[in-house]
């Protein structure tokens, strides 16, 4: 039964897709923001694609005590040709930070990759970089669902009994799909950023699933950029 959040909303950043047209190209460029929590793991995606093609994705994956970090990948010709991601992993019983780069030639090969884990340099392997390429096939798989289903990315600020978003000051009212646990729908009330997949209709917001809820001086989520 769906549950109505009696408060205002002030502000959501909706992932809404947007369209760009780039010099030179006859179709556009089209993106679309999204996120999905499953078990512990918590992920936010950035995505532009091109003719049902992918041709760039940021992410940010929270992994609880596990670590996290941010990636971002470029495809050309609907063909993944390049990898960047830092942040801290969970490795020999401890979080220790790491940074790894990959680039691929036409044929899907590694023909350059650099890995650093706490300081040292270090190969990855055959298993490491099949892995790489799944996640990457995965969180495609993933954001093309959620646009299907038209679920989007929604983040801001609770202010007292409102909702501040994070690019507007337009108010709307909140109807969570599944019922909140009583400690978490308490805490909609303080000063708690909070960000969330669902859909926006005029003052509407219907957030289909919460991928975090954290303290004020959390900044809005934003697409990783580390590719140059």
């Amino acid at each position: 039964m769906k549950r109505l959040i009696p408060f205002l909303l002030l502000s959501l950043l909706a992932g809404c897709e947007s369209t760009t047209v780039p010099e030179n190209t006859i179709t556009p460029i089209l993106s679309y923001t999204t996120g999905q929590t499953k078990g512990d793991t918590t992920a936010v995606y950035w995505y532009t694609f091109q003719q049902n093609r992918p041709v760039s994705l940021s992410e940010i994956v929270m992994k609880g005590d596990y670590g996290q970090y941010q990636s971002e990948y470029r495809w050309r010709e609907g063909n993944l040709r390049e990898i960047k991601r830092e942040g801290t992993q969970f490795i020999d019983m401890a979080v220790k930070p790491f940074s790894l780069h990959v680039r691929y030639d036409t044929k899907g090969s590694a023909v350059f990759q650099r890995y650093l884990v706490d300081g040292t340099v270090l190969p990855l392997s055959d298993t490491q970089l099949y892995q790489l390429t799944r996640q990457a096939k995965q969180a495609t798989d993933v954001i093309k669902q959620q646009r299907r289903d038209g679920q989007s990315l929604v983040q801001g600020y609770w202010q007292g009994k409102q909702f501040l978003r994070c690019d507007d000051d337009k108010p709307l009212s909140v109807t969570f799909e599944t019922a909140l646990p009583d400690y978490i729908e308490q805490q909609l009330s303080q000063d708690k950023f909070m960000a969330v997949t669902g859909k926006v209709r005029r003052s509407m917001l219907e957030a289909n699933q919460l991928l975090m809820l954290a303290d004020k001086s959390q900044q809005c989520l934003s697409a990783p950029v580390l590719l140059k």
